[in-house]
């Protein structure tokens, strides 16, 4: 990871949040984060893609300017749960800092996301389990979720799972998004969709 990633390495000030895009709610660091669609078709593959566009655009900006480093100027982690991303939608300046992990099932899935938030130096990660089987979901014990949170916490690490319905007892940010496209929308650029979320919910776990 730090012959990969160097940057990643370097000294960062924590931030209260991972998000610096207008269309995008904050997301708390070292703490999990659970995006849930109120249907199969409200976009939350484009919190991704406003994730990377971000990440491009910010990094297009720090060259034009002295501004101090922005943590969209440092590596995102993808966990592929169905191994369902298409890199090949996305331009080379989006997928620059992208580590894209493809994983098969739950169990993968989650064991890729443990040893990253150990390692300790990854701002961002995103762990989509959207396409697991919920049946696959509700096997995976409760306590993995909160020491996935425990070690999000001491790595000060934004995590946002993706998932097909409310799943994480212990994430500080819940949010449902009811973005609904028709068909009309396949004539459209990507970055002319925007996510929209109708209800997000913060909680405080201590425990």
């Amino acid at each position: 990871m730090r012959e990969q990633f160097p940057m990643a390495h370097e000294v960062r000030t924590p931030s209260s949040s991972s998000s610096s895009s207008a269309h995008l709610p904050p997301f708390p660091s070292g703490a999990l984060s659970e995006l849930t669609p109120a249907s199969p078709c409200s976009g939350l593959s484009l919190i991704l893609a406003e994730i990377l566009r971000a990440d491009s655009e910010h990094a297009h900006e720090k060259n034009d300017s002295c501004t101090s480093p922005l943590l969209f100027d440092e590596p995102i982690a993808l966990i592929d749960g169905r191994n369902s991303f298409d890199p090949g939608s996305y331009d080379a300046d989006s997928c620059s800092r992208l580590l894209w992990i493809r994983c098969h099932d739950s169990k993968e899935s989650l064991r890729c996301c443990d040893l990253l938030l150990r390692d300790e130096n990854l701002p961002l990660l995103v762990l989509d389990l959207l396409l697991t089987p919920p049946k696959e979901l509700h096997l995976i014990p409760r306590s993995s979720w909160y020491r996935l949170r425990n070690l999000a916490r001491r790595a000060n690490t934004s995590v946002l799972i993706f998932t097909p319905h409310h799943l994480i007892p212990c994430a500080a940010l819940q949010i449902f998004l009811d973005s609904s496209f028709t068909l009309s929308a396949l004539k459209k650029e990507r970055h002319e969709l925007k996510p929209t979320y109708s209800h997000q919910k913060m909680a405080l776990h201590n425990a």
